[in-house]
């Protein structure tokens, strides 16, 4: 037996692995995903983006303004407590004047509330460098409806040292639903060197507060 469901949200900035797609601006984002019994899923992610012809995010500049992701991969369980799954997806950006587009997979594994997961490309964002992602990810309900989220990632590479250098991503929110609407308020930060932290506008990677609220169907 199949299943479709979705997602669309509404958030006040657009961060990727801590970098800011959208200058620091208002990110409109929705997703569809279908999934089998057998395992198997598939589905699309879109959100507005701001980027400049070259393909990195700029304010005020030509370039892509949107992204779209296609996913396609498989969830098993090991036991009773241990989940699994495997996803290929493939990153675009139509309007590029420089082509950007890029494949990804990663490995994720869930325990009880933890999630971990390792993300790899050998082109990142179509620069020939790979890009390595881990994460750690907790989650503790400590209130009907309400949790606590943790976060921890680490970027290492050639392309992360080609730009900011290897760096810790890292955040701590709330999280809960009401009327059937999912609302998150959460502060992220990283270790990236003073020299390298941006803190306004293009390639935006300073500390910030992000808010979501989010509909799923």
């Amino acid at each position: 037996m199949a299943e479709v469901s979705g997602e669309i949200a509404l958030t006040n900035d657009y961060r990727f692995r801590a970098v800011s797609q959208t200058a620091g601006d208002f990110a409109v984002q929705g997703g569809l995903d279908w999934s089998h019994d057998s395992g198997f899923f598939v589905g699309a992610w879109a959100s507005n983006v701001e980027f400049d012809e070259d393909g990195t995010p700029k304010e005020d500049q030509v370039g892509a303004d949107f992204e779209l992701d296609v996913y396609l991969g498989y969830a098993g369980e090991i036991n009773d407590n241990l989940a699994y799954d495997i996803t290929l997806l493939r990153y675009m950006y139509p309007g590029d004047n420089v082509s950007q587009d890029y494949n990804e997979i990663s490995f994720g594994l869930e325990f009880s509330d933890f999630r971990a997961a390792y993300w790899y490309t050998n082109d990142y964002a179509g620069s020939d460098l790979d890009y390595h992602y881990a994460e750690l990810n907790y989650s503790y309900e400590f209130a009907e409806n309400w949790s606590l989220d943790l976060h921890l990632g680490y970027n290492f590479g050639d392309a992360p040292d080609d730009d900011m250098g290897k760096y810790l991503d890292y955040s701590i929110g709330v999280s809960t639903e009401i009327a059937g609407f999912g609302l998150s308020v959460a502060w992220l930060d990283t270790d990236i060197d003073s020299d390298a932290e941006i803190s306004s506008g293009t390639f935006q990677n300073d500390g910030t507060v992000l808010a979501s609220v989010s509909y799923a169907f």
